[in-house]
């Protein structure tokens, strides 16, 4: 339904965790797909989380140690980046730059070329069942997030691919219990990640009207975030000071180091209604209300074209705020 931009990048992690934080289609085409290959291995957090999440076994360590700890721009669960994966980032004008599409189907539409492309490399199909990661022979074998704008109808749609090394941090309840793989264990024998790049690119190609040349796209490299530091602020964030669990993992609430109550964990949604419920929260009166900070809620979850991932039940990230803002300060 448009035009394609497609660059393969081999760089570093925080480059690439750079890029997905600055999404943007550019360079006049309605969507740009860069397929990166890390040439180091990280963690990259999902936009609203914070490192202390990975508390508990949940990060990892590398040949030479503890893995350096990024973000991406996308919401959901952490992931671990680097060789033997494939790291795809697909910038949208709008929901519909490539298929016909809502900001709520993003995952649903934009998962399909993908599927196919994993099919073909691994030669067993690949399905994707309404949760964050895609399945190979019943296991996880790859992350899928999205980005929203509502206020502009931008999205990213991003996929973390284990092709010859695991995507996943540990365990996770959105897994259900199923333990990740690669595609090499799936399909028996090594798969190569070139290959899988190939393949995802010529799926999205098929879905564009034309193929432009991928105008430059500048970035500076994400800084790293190390132990005990936030996928907010920076070094010395907080942990958070109210959970809840919900479909996709943690529904999250807190201060940040300024003192201002941030909403995230592992959820998915738009990141400017995410904004606008803080800005609600921070207006309320000290001695809200379950009523007022659901109604707070929904105003900034449900309206202005806002879309939210992941989350049975609003009322999970309402009592996460009631908790958080009743917490004692630290």
């Amino acid at each position: 339904m448009g035009s394609l931009a497609i660059e393969r990048l081999d760089a570093s992690a925080s480059e690439l965790a750079a890029r997905s934080r600055a999404w943007e289609a550019g360079g006049g085409a309605a969507a740009r797909l860069t397929i990166g290959a890390p040439s180091d291995e990280a963690i990259v957090l999902g936009a609203f989380q914070r490192a202390s999440e990975l508390e508990g076994g949940r990060g990892g360590a590398g040949a030479d140690g503890p893995l350096a700890t990024l973000r991406r721009g996308s919401g959901g669960g952490a992931a671990r980046v680097g060789p033997g994966r494939v790291w795809i980032q697909l910038s949208l004008a709008r929901p519909d730059a490539l298929v016909a599409c809502t900001a709520d189907k993003l995952l649903n539409r934009y998962v399909r070329p993908l599927l196919r492309a994993l099919t073909r490399a691994a030669s067993v199909p690949a399905s994707w069942f309404g949760r964050d990661w895609i399945s190979a022979a019943g296991r996880p074998v790859a992350l899928v997030a999205f980005a929203h704008d509502a206020a502009a109808d931008r999205a990213l749609f991003e996929a973390i691919v284990a092709v010859n090394a695991p995507f996943a941090c540990g365990d996770r309840p959105s897994f259900l219990g199923k333990a990740p793989a690669t595609l090499d264990e799936i399909a028996g024998r090594a798969v190569d990640p070139a290959r899988v790049a190939e393949l995802a690119a010529e799926a999205y190609a098929s879905a564009a009207t034309s193929i432009v040349d991928a105008a430059p796209f500048a970035v500076r490299a994400a800084p790293l975030l190390g132990p005990g530091a936030s996928a907010g602020a920076g070094a010395g964030e907080p942990a958070w000071a109210a959970t809840r669990e919900e479909a996709i993992g943690v529904v999250a609430a807190g201060r940040d180091v300024d003192g201002r109550l941030r909403v995230g964990g592992e959820l998915m949604a738009s990141r400017d209604a995410l904004a606008r419920l803080e800005d609600l929260v921070a207006s309320l009166p000290p001695d809200a209300g379950e009523d007022d900070v659901g109604r707070a809620v929904d105003e900034a979850l449900t309206t202005r074209g806002a879309v939210t991932f992941g989350v049975r039940s609003l009322a999970s990230v309402r009592d996460a705020i009631l908790d958080a803002l009743r917490a004692p300060a630290r």
